[in-house]
């Protein structure tokens, strides 16, 4: 009812202030219809529920306090979170749901459509929900409708539209929400849309259950203020378990395949081909950052999906059995960076497990300790995991057959020679270096594998090996060739890194290779049991 004296946006707050306290002040148009007969009761709840994947019904059952769902273009992540917001206002009286949304367009044709064409007229044949048309309000903009819920009463639902931070706080200021949805977060330009909504929650008086902060969104990288929230701020830096009442749920595309259009999947992709940054995070579901200086890594790298273990724990990975332990070696004078990793089959998928390091980066030392090193760290793996494992030892081609001006040395060569007579002091049998072959534009072609690796999750890399994780981190671009490293010292541990995975990726033999007893299945005769 109006209000003499006031403007219309005070009869909007008078309203909501009023309506916190119970008390009715809404335009006539924004009346909630006459009270009828429960339809049920939640002591006897109708045997229907919604239609949902595996991880849609997980979010629809979470009680968690802040719950958010990520995932790629067409997973049915708005969907999912409809469900779960038809059922609070259901299932509560005089329940208030608020939908916030950053453009008008993205209410009006995203959930405010879902609800209206697919989600509410599966709860009508499912339990014979009623609910009102929608209505607008011409001057905020902002649409509201009704739902009956299980008590016989009403409960409302709004949508708001708020494009920018800065407008946030006073336009969620006044309404007692039970339940607060933000839908495409990762459009959102501040932490704003997440504080002053879940302030708002937990003051509406008679409601059953949890008042949550519900929020979807397409992965950004990890420089979004989305990322920090639920990845940082709330998460525990050294387990990862994030903290009590937040829940996150990567909503995949692979269990919403069979509702979307023949040949969504396969647009998609042909879309944003051009485009890896975008492929990650719209096909792949994965947090990246856009490349945008002088990093060329940095922005790949994933540090909650790429890193395994905890560091201070010294927890990590180890070698698998069945696969040779592969060796990879940048050597030098005063650099030598030497990275173990394994080449597997998981899945249906090829992935490289980087488990441990041995690098002396601005640190001269014998190659006879430096071989002494590299075969303690052989045997300790072959105990830990009680398995014989044959090694394959991969370097720089050039660094086996071409003389390096002012070193005196043939680096891996003059290595081999030290590690074969340790060897055979300590009674192992000799090695063989392999080379990786450097052509003309070898290393922008190995940048760009190592960043479709990480892109991919076909690279991960233990929490105790410290230079790989920096190098992915601090990895510099050359400003004269941005696709090629700088010289520092991290170049050193890239090569290490990327000379065996370009070797069998690109060069050499593509097939999974098997260890058995005596050797290696598909392997050139290379490898060495410790």
């Amino acid at each position: 009812m109006s209000k003499p004296g006031l403007t219309r946006q005070e009869q909007i707050d008078l309203a909501d202030a009023l309506s916190f306290f119970g008390a009715e002040a809404l335009e006539p148009s924004d009346a909630p219809p006459p009270p009828s007969v429960p339809r049920a009761s939640l002591d006897e709840p109708p045997d229907w529920t919604p239609d949902l994947n595996p991880t849609q019904q997980k979010i629809f059952d979470d009680p968690s306090l802040y719950v958010l769902g990520y995932g790629e273009k067409g997973s049915g992540k708005t969907v999912g979170f409809g469900h779960k917001i038809i059922r609070h206002l259901y299932e509560n009286d005089n329940a208030l749901g608020m939908i916030i949304t950053p453009t008008i367009r993205t209410g009006n044709e995203g959930m405010w459509h879902d609800l209206a064409t697919l989600i509410l007229p599966a709860w009508k044949e499912g339990i014979g929900l009623e609910f009102t048309e929608s209505k607008l309000d011409p001057l905020t903009k902002d649409r509201h409708r009704w739902i009956r819920n299980a008590h016989g009463g009403w409960s409302k639902l709004m949508l708001l539209s708020i494009p920018y931070s800065t407008q946030v706080e006073a336009r969620v200021a006044g309404p007692a929400p039970s339940l607060v949805y933000v839908d495409e977060l990762d459009k959102t330009d501040g932490e704003e849309y997440y504080t002053f909504p879940s302030a708002q929650l937990g003051r509406r008086r008679g409601i059953d259950g949890p008042q949550q902060f519900l929020a979807s969104c397409n992965p950004k990288g990890p420089s979004h203020w989305v990322y920090k929230v639920f990845w940082v701020d709330h998460a525990n830096q050294e387990t990862g378990e994030r903290d009590a009442g937040f829940a996150v749920y990567h909503v995949p595309i692979s269990e919403n395949k069979h509702r979307l259009p023949e040949g969504y999947v396969e647009r998609l992709m042909a879309l944003f081909k051009n485009d890896p940054t975008e492929t990650a995070r719209l096909i792949h579901g994965e947090w990246i950052d856009r490349p945008t200086g002088s990093g060329l890594l940095k922005n790949f790298w994933n540090a909650a999906v790429h890193l395994k273990g905890v560091a201070q724990k010294g927890t990590g990975l180890r070698p698998m059995r069945g696969f040779p332990i592969i060796i990879g070696y940048d050597l030098g004078q005063v650099y030598s960076s030497i990275t173990l990793m394994q080449r597997v089959l998981a899945g249906n998928k090829v992935i490289w497990l980087v488990f441990d390091e041995v690098d002396h980066l601005n640190e001269r030392v014998m190659y006879r300790n430096l071989a002494l090193e590299v075969i303690a760290r052989m045997r300790f793996w072959v105990k830990k995991v009680e398995c014989p494992f044959t090694f394959v030892h991969i370097s720089d081609e050039s660094a086996i057959n071409q003389w390096r001006p002012g070193e005196g040395s043939y680096d891996a060569w003059h290595f081999e020679k030290e590690f074969n007579r340790v060897a055979e002091e300590f009674g192992n049998r000799k090695m063989k270096m392999v080379g990786c072959p450097k052509g003309a534009g070898s290393v922008a072609a190995r940048v760009l594998l190592l960043q479709t690796k990480l892109s991919q999750e076909e690279l991960f890399v233990s929490a105790t090996c410290k230079n790989t994780q920096e190098t992915m981190l601090h990895l510099e671009e050359d400003p004269k060739e941005p696709s090629k490293p700088k010289r520092s010292k991290f170049l050193h541990k890239f090569d290490s890194l990327t000379y065996p995975i370009f070797k069998y990726e690109v060069s050499g033999d593509n097939r999974i290779n098997f260890q058995t007893d005596t050797g290696v299945v598909g392997l050139i005769s290379c490898g060495t049991r410790i």
